[in-house]
């Protein structure tokens, strides 16, 4: 999706508002990059569950080099050799991998951003595309932190729709795995944990409980068991288009993202802690 002039400035004010909606300290900020190593997608399991999906970024090969300097194109096909690394898919993957390993003294609540890369296996258009940048909220604590991170991220998002005047719903939603009958699909299916908030038949936000399989994976444990993992998902580019769609002004979207203040409603009260170093 192209974003271009006053746009710019509203996208910065959206973000600003939903900081302001989850009541984001600075220390608990983290702009992430997009790469992952090979190892790291594999053990996050999302090769296993979503390889139709998965991006991977390679390199001209060296024998290959001299080709391309003489004029050689891409559009005639190329394979290179191998792969190098893989492209981020959601950004609170690198949360549970900036965590692994650590025992943790309280709830951590972070919020993170990325650019992501998905391989959609559905039409492209201004609200879906191969590339996006992914804002989101993250939880790791007991089950019941999860549970509360995402029913007062409900309740957030609930407000701040209000506050614009865009009608909207709440639908369970379900990722699509590749292989259905794999036992995290049939647990998915068999209890489903993702919400969408969707507008006019489209989805612009998730809510999502994780269960403890990030933190059995990676070894983050608090009070003696593996942690529970919840998120609160925006598509950045999702969420213009939205406003582009309702409001049409790119001023009149930014004046009423900047009226919004953060809601009063504490259930659960915010989870501080760091974004980055030891909790």
């Amino acid at each position: 999706m192209r974003i271009a002039g006053a746009w710019t400035h509203v996208r910065r004010e959206l973000e600003a508002a939903i900081d302001r909606l989850f009541e984001v300290a600075p220390q608990d900020s983290v702009e992430f990059d997009s790469l992952l190593q090979p190892d790291e997608i594999d053990r996050l399991g999302y090769l296993r569950n979503f390889p139709h999906l998965t991006c991977l970024l390679c390199a001209i090969d060296e024998a290959d080099r001299p080709a391309f300097a003489a004029g050689r194109g891409l559009a005639a096909g190329y394979a290179p050799g191998g792969t190098r690394l893989a492209l981020l898919p959601a950004t609170c993957y690198k949360v549970y991998l900036e965590h692994e390993g650590r025992t943790l003294a309280r709830p951590v609540c972070v919020a993170c951003i990325a650019r992501c890369f998905r391989h959609e296996d559905k039409p492209l258009d201004r609200y879906r595309g191969f590339n996006f940048t992914m804002k989101e909220i993250v939880c790791l604590g007991t089950a019941e932190d999860a549970r509360a991170h995402v029913e007062a991220g409900a309740a957030r998002i609930e407000r701040l729709m209000s506050a614009l005047g865009v009608p909207f719903a709440f639908e369970t939603a379900s990722d699509p795995f590749f292989d259905a009958s794999s036992s995290v699909a049939v647990l998915a299916k068999a209890a489903p944990t993702k919400r969408e908030v969707v507008v006019a038949g489209r989805a612009i936000a998730s809510l999502n409980l994780h269960r403890s399989y990030f933190g059995a994976r990676f070894g983050i444990r608090l009070d003696d068991a593996p942690v529970h993992t919840a998120c609160v998902a925006f598509g950045i580019e999702r969420w213009i288009a939205m406003l582009q769609e309702r409001f049409e002004d790119p001023d009149h979207a930014r004046a009423r993202l900047a009226a919004f203040a953060a809601p009063p409603p504490r259930a659960p009260e915010p989870m501080l802690s760091s974004a980055g170093g030891d909790p």
